[in-house]
């Protein structure tokens, strides 16, 4: 690499710790709100209509409705989106046609569509069909461990359904649903879920304190620009700037001690961690963790509990499922995440060789998939290098190269016309794991760090499309996610003395 790249990368390397430092809260984590999107504002929207005292804000996300643009990346996605926005703006005048669903994560959200259609009472509808199908899935828990928003959830769209069906409403059936109410007034931290909650709670006890509570919150959440926004993230964000940054001077000055000394704290009753302080531990976050702690004082301190999570939720077969509910499955990107923490942080009697060996297998070809992010790059970094730790995969060092665009980047989705930067630095990521093996990587790896110093902002940072997926197959775009996955790119192929992963 030219000395005046490598400087100009050493530049940017700067600038990125210094805006991770600047952007840290008090207590050591990244506290960023998503960018907005339709998904969100087009429901909230919809809970406010006719409410007193409301139009105002409803005015607002629907102003901001009438310019957004809607999700392309998948077909699902943009249907539901382009709903959304007619809903949210005419109301009733938003005729519902059952989108087309063709997996388990797209029939729910269908089925949240439809809810969303019935209480606003569009054409197309049909209530009872609605109540039996949310009662078919509850039917299906007997005892088994359900997401706890998705069990609420359907318990609104029950409420929704009987409504619209001028049945009566158990008034057990409202207290279950008060009952699942966070301090703050709203559901799991989520507008997404707390204005599907107040609209069946305001048809079905417009007068209840939690219906009140939940109107409180979420005009009380409204953001300046008229949005709402999906959650804060911060134990995961923090995970990933520690993940992407440490090793460099000035963030492990600055900004480490803090980070740890939070991820440490924020370990739960039951070992693990959760990505948001509403959410219970899940999977994915408790392995990114582990290995943000790894290597440091801290990691002793979380081992014990840690390991005791990390054996308990081990399913029979080896590996982790991301929620510990009854009907996930598996994900290549959790199980790399899991079986890298356990490893790297030292959980004692934890067998993760099955897991590795599932995760191998999966990638033989060079293409890693992943359930949480969407570019190709994503599954490249976080699991080809936990299935291959010390050796040259080959397949994946070629695909990678066959993706990277001229402009010297990735995209962020396969054949689209423009790079991302969080894409290219994850692609960075992979290859500096194999570049000492294939020295024909170099001229890849020296467009793609000329890439990331041209697209950096003046502020430090990078701007990117949606990359990750929440809830599927809907993406949402979190600011200090893409800055670590980009700024990741550039220290590993420029490691400091002592980086860790």
């Amino acid at each position: 690499m030219p000395v005046s790249d490598a400087a100009a990368a050493a530049r940017a390397l700067r600038q990125a710790s210094e805006f991770a430092a600047a952007t840290q809260g008090p207590d050591g984590a990244w506290r960023v709100f998503t960018e907005p999107r339709v998904l969100e504002n087009a429901v909230v929207a919809c809970s406010l209509a006719g409410v007193e005292g409301a139009q105002a804000a409803r005015e607002r996300a629907v102003r901001w409705l009438a310019g957004a643009e809607v999700q392309r990346h998948d077909r699902f996605a943009q249907a539901a989106d382009s709903w959304l926005v007619a809903a949210a703006t005419t109301g009733a005048a938003a005729a519902f046609t059952d989108p087309d669903t063709s997996d388990g994560p797209r029939a729910r959200r269908a089925l949240y569509l439809h809810a969303l259609a019935c209480a606003t009472g569009c054409e197309g509808v049909d209530p009872r069909r609605l109540l039996d199908q949310a009662g078919h899935v509850l039917a299906t828990e007997r005892g088994q461990r359900f997401k706890p928003w998705q069990r609420t959830m359907l318990l609104a769209f029950q409420a929704i359904a009987r409504s619209a069906l001028d049945l009566p409403i158990p008034p057990a059936a409202i207290g279950e649903l008060a009952r699942a109410q966070g301090p703050d007034g709203s559901f799991y931290g989520m507008p997404l879920v707390t204005g599907m909650l107040h609209l069946a709670l305001n048809r079905a006890a417009p007068a209840h304190r939690a219906t009140l509570r939940a109107r409180e919150n979420l005009l009380a959440g409204q953001h300046p620009d008229g949005t709402w926004r999906f959650m804060v993230s911060e134990t995961w964000d923090t995970g990933l700037m520690v993940r992407a940054l440490r090793g460099h001077p000035h963030f492990d000055q600055a900004a480490l001690p803090a980070a740890l000394d939070f991820l440490a704290h924020d370990q739960r009753d039951d070992g693990g961690w959760g990505c948001a302080a509403a959410l219970d531990s899940d999977n994915d976050t408790t392995g990114n963790t582990l290995l943000a702690l790894a290597h440091t004082p801290w990691a002793d301190q979380v081992r014990a509990a840690a390991t005791a999570y990390a054996r308990r939720h081990q399913r029979p077969d080896g590996l982790w499922t991301t929620w510990l509910d009854h009907d996930d499955t598996p994900a290549p990107d959790v199980v790399a995440h899991m079986v890298a923490g356990i490893d790297a942080a030292a959980l004692p009697g934890v067998d993760t060789n099955p897991a590795r060996r599932w995760l191998t297998q999966r990638g033989a070809s060079g293409h890693w998939s992943s359930d949480w992010y969407v570019p190709a790059a994503y599954g490249a970094a976080e699991t080809s290098t936990t299935a291959h730790p010390h050796a040259l995969h080959p397949a994946t060092v070629d695909a990678l190269l066959a993706q990277q665009r001229s402009d010297g980047g990735w995209p962020r989705i396969e054949g689209e016309p423009y790079s991302s930067p969080a894409a290219t630095g994850l692609a960075l990521t992979a290859l500096a794991a194999h570049q000492g093996h294939r020295p024909d990587t170099a001229s890849a790896v020296d467009k793609a760090v000329r890439f990331l110093v041209d697209t950096q902002t003046q502020d430090g940072t990078w701007s990117d499309r949606p990359l990750m997926f929440g809830p599927r197959p809907f993406l949402t775009a979190t600011r200090p996610q893409i800055h670590a996955l980009a700024a990741r790119g550039l220290r590993d192929t420029f490691p400091h003395p002592g980086t860790r992963p």
